[in-house]
């Protein structure tokens, strides 16, 4: 029997938060899913106003938003609370909102990059400016590095819940063993997105070319609707935390895809039906 689909999200009662739970919602009404909002408290006396928050909140809900929605008030840290509950209660997709890096959070990767760091689920991202009317087009960079395309697997999840198409950008480069590899992986990820049924439309960025602009620039002429970027520290690629974060904080506000790679075993044939 197929598992309902349960989407944890994060909630500080922000519109940030207020954004990712809409978008928990839209997922859940797509496939019969669930969401669990979690508000993680430091002193056990500030529950209860946490929880006449929550109370408050869902009321606001439509009747069939509420039937699908639950929370939860934790006393902890949320860096350890979010990653243990989505272990323990085997979360589909973690929705969060983030409030973007400030200062040496630039240098050392934001909240929401410590969050995806210390959890192997998958998680999807917004900045809380842009939501989701429709899911038809999303966009996946990739490189040399074979951890750039774990993201694959819950990239084509969520492209077979939606049918949607998934544009596979590759990072070329001048150096010949480095080229060779990326376009293996490139391979890889387009065998194993057609053989799910997953349309997949393949578009290099130039040698020599700024690849985040212009991956950004490719994304907003396909009109994309979330990117998809799996996040690793340890690599060739100088700082991987800079360009999760900037994927983060993209320009277009585009919800962004991403899972903790160095979690996963090196596979792209694991495939779950519902996302």
């Amino acid at each position: 029997m197929e598992q309902q689909p349960l989407y944890l999200i994060p909630y500080d009662f922000t519109p940030v938060s207020e954004a990712a739970l809409r978008l928990g919602l839209d997922l859940a009404e797509a496939n019969k899913g669930k969401v669990l909002l979690l508000h993680v408290v430091k002193k056990p006396n500030e529950k209860s106003e946490a929880k006449a928050k929550f109370k408050k909140l869902t009321g606001n809900l439509t009747s069939e938003e509420q039937a699908c929605t639950t929370y939860k008030v934790l006393v902890g840290d949320i860096f350890d609370d979010i990653a243990k509950a989505s272990e323990l209660l085997d979360v589909t997709l973690i929705v969060m909102g983030t409030h973007g890096a400030r200062g040496f959070q630039k240098i050392f990767g934001s909240h929401a990059v410590k969050m995806i760091s210390s959890s192997a689920c998958p998680f999807l991202i917004t900045q809380g400016k842009k939501e989701i009317d429709k899911l038809k087009t999303i966009v996946m960079p990739f490189s040399f590095e074979k951890k750039t395309i774990q993201i694959a697997s819950f990239a084509s999840k969520m492209a077979m819940q939606f049918n949607a198409t998934v544009h596979l950008v590759g990072y070329h480069d001048k150096d010949e063993w480095l080229e060779k590899h990326m376009k293996q992986n490139q391979m890889l990820v387009k065998k194993h997105l057609e053989g799910n049924g997953v349309s997949c439309v393949i578009a290099n960025i130039e040698i020599g070319t700024n690849f985040e602009k212009e991956l950004m620039a490719y994304a907003e002429s396909v009109d994309a609707d979330i990117m998809a970027a799996g996040y690793y520290q340890d690599g060739i690629i100088t700082n991987p935390n800079s360009f999760i974060q900037s994927m983060i904080e993209n320009k277009l506000n585009l919800p962004l895809l991403t899972v903790n790679a160095e979690e996963l075993t090196v596979s792209t044939g694991n495939v779950v039906t519902s996302f």
